[in-house]
Parts: structure tokens; sequence; C-alpha cells
């Protein structure tokens, strides 16, 4: 089975709760998991969505620190091969877009990974379900300068294709797109990445991370996915991002589902060493460009 970092988790709410689904951190070592993002995701529709995050991000800490197993971590050299290493993230600009303090708060707290809208528009960029040819405000555009001076990840899933392309011409810190699937392949949900916005991440030295979610694989494969962004852009782009525990149709029960994943991609042709780039070494590619 090949090391996987996945890029993106919703485990931190059933952490809070203590009640496990697809994923429970202790045992992500023994499934040969180097490392995952654990998005923090709050509800827009809550009353203090910042609180509620900040609360939810030292849930997700207190645990994690008492297992002997995991290892929290900011930048690349933090990286311990024999732990799981976790990043932490959050899940929609409408947490942090009151004011860019909220945005230090959570830098202070260790969150290292933002996605900028979840299917939501705020204060700083538009998402996909809403207005997808609408990219990102005036607030958006100053606020992404402002975060060159960071060591993050922008994390552009849930976006519009016009977002995506703003925050690639304006932003100079590292980009993902953590759990999207292709569009061209599901064009009937926008939340899916359009060709130009994949072009746009690529060339930047992102990736995108597929999502496991038969909703938005559609008629397709988790493998036809990452066959598409390889024949039609490069195996560099290509990633997994599970979206575990945030989702109820995941093609996969848990971790140990990624092994048939494999055995798929070998089946293709797909040698060990493309097999890895998928599995973590594009992501990793990625984070060591987060500064030191």
């Amino acid at each position: 089975m090949p090391v996987v970092f996945d890029l993106h988790c919703d485990t931190p709410i059933n952490i809070a709760k203590r009640k496990f689904n697809h994923i429970k951190p202790e045992k992500l070592r023994k499934q040969s998991y180097l490392g995952a993002i654990f998005a923090h995701f709050i509800s827009p529709k809550t009353k203090d969505p910042f609180t509620d995050a900040v609360k939810l991000i030292i849930s997700t800490i207190a645990y994690l620190t008492e297992k002997n197993s995991i290892n929290i971590i900011h930048n690349y050299k933090e990286l311990k091969k024999k732990k799981t290493n976790i990043i932490l993230g959050v899940e929609g600009g409408h947490v942090f877009d009151k004011s860019f303090k909220q945005f230090e708060v959570l830098y202070g707290l260790d969150v290292r990974v933002f996605t900028i809208t979840w299917n939501n528009s705020n204060k700083l960029a538009h998402s996909a379900l809403d207005a997808d040819k609408k990219g990102l405000t005036k607030k958006g555009k100053e606020f992404m300068k402002k975060l060159a001076h960071y060591d993050i990840i922008i994390d552009l899933s849930h976006a519009s294709t016009r977002t995506v392309l703003d925050v690639c011409e304006v932003s100079s810190n590292p980009i993902i797109a953590s759990h999207s699937c292709v569009r061209a392949l599901n064009p009937r949900f926008l939340r899916n990445i359009a060709d130009c916005a994949i072009e746009a991440i690529a060339k930047r030295g992102g990736v995108i991370g597929i999502n496991f979610s038969r909703y938005h694989l559609g008629n397709y494969r988790i493998v036809d996915h990452l066959e598409y962004l390889k024949n039609n852009f490069c195996i560099d782009v290509a990633a997994i991002g599970s979206d575990f525990d945030g989702i109820n149709d995941a093609v996969f029960s848990g971790p140990l589902g990624i092994k048939k994943l494999e055995r798929e991609l070998a089946k293709k042709g797909y040698k060990r060493e493309e097999i890895s780039k998928i599995c973590y070494q594009n992501f990793l590619r990625v984070f060591k460009t987060v500064s030191q």
C-alpha cells in the first residue's frame, strides 16, 4: 500500500464529539497515512463562526497532542516519517473575513491551510455554487496580498472559477484545491473544478486533490478523474483529497480503501513512482515551498 497524504478530512468535528466515522486519528499510521489536512468547518449560518472555529481548533489540538502517533506540523522540516503528520486548516472565508486580526488569531493557533470559500460567498470571494463568474472582492484582493507575509497554503476548493483565477494572479502563497473533482467529467456539479482553473493552479505548481464523493465523481471513478488530470495537464498536479468525514457517499469506507485505488492505477499502467506522486509526493512538493 502506498504512503498517503490526504489533503482534506473533516475529522475535527468528530473529534469534538468523540464519535468517529471514516477516520480515527490514532489509527491512521497503521493505515499508511503519512499525513492529512484536518479541516475545521463551521456552518456560515451560525451566530459567530470565528469563535466556534477557535473552540473547534483548540479541541482538535488537545486531542491530537495526547496521541503518540500524531505530529501536528507547520512546515516540511517538522515532518516525521514514523508518525501521521497533521496540518490544521479552516474551511470557508466566512470564518475569518471580518478582519485580518481573525486570520492572525487562527494562524497563531497553528492553522496553515486556509480555504477561501465554502459553498457560500463571503466578504473576500465568491463560491462556485453561488456565483461562478464572480471572483475576489476588493477586500479579498487586499487580503490575499497580506497573506504573502505568512507561511500558509491557500485552498481553492469550493471557490468560483473566477476566484481561482484571481487568487492565482494576485497571491504569492502556495496554492491547492484540496478536495475537488474535475468539472469536465461531471459538469452538472459546479463545485467541481473547471479546466481553466486547473491550468491556473498547475502553472503555479499547485495540486488538485480528487474528492471521494460519488456525487462529485458523477459517472466516473476516482482513477478516471486522476487520469484526466494526468492526460490533460500533468501527473504532477494530481493528488488525493478524500473529504472523509465530510461526505456521506464516499466510494471507500475509510483509509484502507486507498489500497484498492492503488491497484486500479496499477492496472491502468501507472508506475510505482507515479502512484507515489499522486498519493503523497506531489503535495509534499507544494508543502516544501511553504517558507521555513
